[in-house]
């Protein structure tokens, strides 16, 4: 408990907005920052950040490559050196981003960061396998350089606070999370986030109902229903539920992520991603980002971490074989993550 009280504190301290915590941020030595992949987060955390926000915060991006070539226009607006392999930022940046739209290049391209001692931080999920994902926090360990990935919805204030306050309505049943779109790689990691979170490592079966590909290996057709049982052996007992992600087919079509829990008691339904007027909404995760890079700060465990991949590859291997999917299926993953 009172380790999970540490990493708590540490995510509400690297999550603080107020004024003092910001200036005091921005009057250190600017972190530099490399983004990898200008598509996606890359490009809008890469615009945003340096069209101003990140002065305030003292996060700065001054490399940038990118598959395919860009127009001098990309340079010129963010000022920042392209460059023609992301090998080339070593030993001028203080961070790397890993932000391809697509994950199953990470591995490959954070893992000469890491063994180069460049902290790297990698776009939502940590990798496109869950083996992919175990061998990045094996190397992060061996080379004490740890790695670290995180949805937005992570560390999303209102799923922080569910987190704190799940004992309220223990012992936990049921939980539900809910959220949009069809891209599989975008927006299921972000569901997933969302549960564990709240709920911890420990997820044991995963079923997939009405799992159909749209275009291949990157958006799905069907509303996607994912039922899930944790162990009851796991932090947060033999919780049982679903993740459901709700694609737009139309303009205006619902669009936000909701969370709710039953047990004892029943929860409030938690509103997330939500931002006060003229704040960035990517403010939190900019936050823990920024304590990443300044100090190797990770507010989650390795376990933790290995979760979101891990859960994301087992909902694929459900939907796409038609099986439930049991977490003993990936024993040489979680071995290599204790």
């Amino acid at each position: 408990m009172s380790m999970e009280i540490a990493r708590l504190a540490v995510l509400a301290t690297g999550l603080g907005l107020g004024a003092a915590a910001t200036a005091a941020e921005a009057a250190a030595k600017p972190v530099r920052l490399g983004v990898v992949g200008y598509e996606g987060h890359g490009a809008v955390f890469a615009d945003e950040l340096n069209a101003g926000l990140g002065a305030s915060l003292g996060l700065t991006v001054t490399h940038l490559w990118h598959r395919a070539p860009l127009p001098e226009a990309v340079r010129q607006k963010l000022g920042v050196e392209i460059v023609a392999a992301p090998t080339e930022m070593i030993g001028k940046v203080d961070g790397v981003f890993i932000a391809e739209e697509l994950p199953q290049r990470y591995r490959e391209l954070a893992e000469p960061f890491v063994r180069a001692g460049v902290r790297t931080f990698l776009n939502r999920p940590l990798a496109g396998s869950a083996g992919d994902a175990a061998a990045l926090i094996r190397l992060g360990r061996e080379c004490h350089n740890p790695v670290f990935a995180a949805s937005l919805l992570a560390v999303d204030p209102a799923v922080l606070a569910a987190r704190r306050e799940g004992a309220t309505f223990a012992p936990l049943k049921i939980a539900n999370v809910t959220g949009p779109s069809n891209h599989f790689w975008w927006y299921v990691p972000h569901a997933i986030s969302i549960l564990t979170t709240v709920l911890g490592a420990g997820v044991e079966e995963i079923d997939t109902h009405d799992f159909a590909w749209d275009q291949e290996g990157v958006t799905f057709r069907e509303p996607l229903v994912i039922f899930f049982r944790y162990a009851a052996d796991s932090a947060a007992g033999p919780v049982r539920g679903t993740l459901q992600v709700v694609p737009g087919t139309q303009a205006g079509d619902w669009y936000g992520f909701r969370l709710k829990l039953y047990g004892h008691a029943e929860s409030p339904e938690y509103a997330l991603m939500q931002a006060a007027p003229g704040v960035s909404v990517w403010m939190p995760l900019y936050q823990a980002m920024l304590a990443f890079y300044r100090d190797g700060t990770i507010p989650f465990s390795d376990r933790e971490l290995l979760e979101v991949p891990l859960v994301l590859d087992m909902v694929l291997r459900s939907g796409t074989e038609k099986r439930p999917v049991r977490r003993s299926e990936y024993a040489e993953c979680l071995e290599w993550v204790k």
